[in-house]
Parts: structure tokens; sequence; C-alpha cells
């Protein structure tokens, strides 16, 4: 279950149980209503099928919605080159015209999660960005680093 207020419009997440979707199936955000008298509920999104095969957008409760979880396949199809088979990801950052340095966005497999970095080629040491699981949660690193959150699962 994901609150209302983790959530940005754009993201993609898939409903946990039959809905106005079948299980499983992947959704774009396209509303997000925090809803204060349902406090078990976690706030009402509507949604749109990925595939886009649907007259939607149509809401549905938060708690009806799970966050898609990273995989080596996800990172792959947004650009992200791997670098350690299914352990370590990299992608370009455009820099300015007049910085020197080249960074990069670094994604590695930990335990339990993918942690994300900040790295620069030819430079020793890195930034640690956070944490994620799910793909919501890269979209908003990517968001932050000006890349474009569209994403392809």
């Amino acid at each position: 279950m994901i609150n209302a207020e983790d959530l940005r419009i754009g993201d993609i997440v898939q409903t946990n149980k039959d809905c106005m979707f079948p299980k499983d199936t992947l959704c774009i955000v396209t509303e997000i209503h925090p809803d204060r008298q349902h406090n078990d509920k976690k706030g009402v999104v509507s949604l749109k099928a990925v595939n886009g095969e649907d007259d939607g957008p149509w809401g549905t409760w938060c708690c009806n919605i799970d966050g898609v979880p990273v995989t080596p396949e996800i990172l792959r199809k947004n650009d992200f080159k791997e670098e350690v088979e299914g352990m370590y990801f990299t992608r370009p950052i455009r820099t300015r015209a007049d910085s020197t340095l080249a960074r990069y966005l670094a994604v590695e497999r930990k335990k339990y999660a993918w942690a994300i970095f900040i790295k620069y080629y030819n430079v020793k040491g890195y930034a640690l960005l956070c944490h994620i699981k799910y793909v919501h949660e890269l979209q908003l690193v990517l968001r932050i680093v000006k890349f474009s959150p569209e994403m392809k699962v």
C-alpha cells in the first residue's frame, strides 16, 4: 500500500487486488486526492492503465495499489547501462557546457533495495542520494536530476 502523499502524477503503480482494474495491472497515476475521512484507505488516486486499453482514468483507494519493484530489466529498458550483471547500472547526467567534470547516476543492488549514487568520472568518491525499492521512487529521483520521469516497464 502506498500513501497518497508518496505519489506524484505520472507515477507507475500496480493494483494489488481486483478493483476498477484486474489485480497486478500496471497503471499511471493521473490524479491524487488525500482522503481525511477514511484514514485506513490512505487516500484516493485516479489511474489509467499503462497499455491504454481502457476508457479511464478510474478512481481507487490507495490501499488497492502497490509499487512496482525495480528490476534489472526495467533499468535496462530505461537507458541504464549494465556494468555488473544484475547488480550495478549507470546512466550519464548531462553537465553544463562550462563544467569539466562529467557525472553519472549509478544504481547498485543492495540486500533488500537499490542504492542510487551520483558519481564523477575520474574522481573517487560518490554522493548517496537514497535507497529505493519501487519504480515510482526511481521516477522521483529521475525528476530530481532533471531526467524525464517517463518510464518503460
